[in-house]
């Protein structure tokens, strides 16, 4: 009994010794305060005792509620960050633009005519184009539309701009044409030309805007020479050198020749005639005589037909032999399509000449007919002659 409480003893007097040392270092780092007065002196020793009774219990619960080995907490050291220099950056510039050519065109649409249109032979039509000014120049009336290349079909050498265009605006262009006589698919390219003779075209590659059609061939007789005879240009002569004029229509028995168109005779295959042309040749060896007929535009298909034959002048076939000529000029030029030899022997020769190898050209075909050697008895008669198209 007398050892446990020397044990407890000794334990008060640790304990004391803790809160008065708690107290202490307290008291050292506690602010200052004013000399307590008399009335506060004697409640000091309490105050002072909870404090250090309240700082020991709070000590314990953090001792209990810490880890056996607490691991000092590492002093956080901040790196000084190195302040990286700006990258350089790319700024884009702008892109400088191409400045505008001061003359170019754009297409912007037909008016009329657009492409592949119907147009009848020989018929007169006015193209128009709407452009516009895709360049940096005002357009003048000292422009103008040219023909640059195809088929011209007419067309003027120039047509002045009828105003004037300032860039971004649009213009109707017009041009005056006639289709070709003959059949098929016609082009024909423009551009324009500036006052200073510069010839230009659509967009950066120059290309021309143009007008395209399609020409129907007409069809049946379409030249008939027989009813064309009498405007002809007559001629006669001997190897082939006109040395006189001859008078259309003139008598059966002129020594110079005969051109004239003869009803209901008889042929020489008994047959009686309608009306034919006939032809007989100067009356001497190896004349001729010759018509030239008025301008014709040939077309693809073109077809020359006739019958050829002699016309009698008694019972039966005579001598007669001479050569059936067939010529066509162009620009001065004379030219042979094709010859036939015939004799009186009875029968009429059918003739069939294709003329697609003139088709577009504008020509004067020529019906001549030539003695071998002596001209009697040549009364040479051409029977329906005519160009047809199928």
């Amino acid at each position: 009994m007398v050892t446990q409480t020397k044990i407890q003893a000794s334990k008060n007097r640790v304990f004391a010794s803790l809160i008065l040392a708690v107290w202490v270092i307290g008291a050292c780092n506690m602010p200052r305060k004013p000399a307590p007065t008399p009335a506060e002196a004697g409640s000091l020793p309490t105050q002072a005792a909870l404090t250090v009774a309240a700082q020991f219990t709070l000590a314990a619960e953090q001792t209990l509620a810490s880890p056996v080995f607490a691991t000092p907490e590492a002093s956080l050291t901040i790196a000084p960050t190195n302040t990286l220099a700006p990258t350089p950056t790319n700024t884009a510039v702008p892109p400088t633009s191409t400045p505008l050519p001061c003359d170019r065109m754009e297409f912007v649409k037909d008016v009329t005519y657009p492409d592949n249109t119907q147009v009848p032979a020989g018929e007169a039509f006015i193209k128009t184009w709407r452009l516009r000014n895709a360049g940096a120049c005002t357009w003048s009336p000292e422009y103008a539309l040219v023909f640059t290349g195809g088929e011209p079909m007419g067309t003027p050498a120039a047509v002045q701009l009828p105003g004037y265009v300032s860039p971004g605006q649009t213009i109707d262009v017009s041009v005056n044409l006639t289709a070709p006589a003959s059949s098929g698919t016609y082009r024909g390219d423009y551009k324009l030309r500036n006052a200073s003779n510069i010839v230009f075209g659509l967009g950066a590659n120059d290309k021309p805007f143009y007008v395209q059609i399609k020409v129907a061939g007409a069809s049946g007789l379409l030249f008939d020479f027989l009813t064309q005879a009498a405007s002809a240009d007559w001629q006669s002569g001997v190897g082939g050198t006109p040395d006189t004029t001859l008078t259309f229509g003139g008598a059966d028995d002129d020594a110079n020749g005969v051109a004239k168109i003869k009803d209901g005779v008889k042929l020489e295959n008994g047959s009686t005639s309608s009306k034919v042309l006939l032809m007989y040749p100067k009356h001497e060896n190896d004349g001729f005589v010759s018509g030239l007929y008025s301008s014709y535009t040939v077309q693809n298909g073109d077809r020359f037909k006739a019958r050829l034959g002699f016309m009698l002048t008694g019972a039966s076939c005579s001598t007669g032999k001479v050569k059936f000529r067939l010529n066509y000029q162009e620009g001065g030029t004379l030219k042979t399509i094709q010859d036939w030899v015939k004799t009186c022997n009875g029968n009429l020769l059918s003739v069939d000449v294709d003329l697609s190898s003139l088709k577009g050209k504008t020509v004067q075909f020529m019906l001549a007919v030539l003695a071998s050697g002596s001209a009697i008895d040549d009364w040479a008669v051409w029977s329906s002659p005519r160009i047809e198209h199928p």
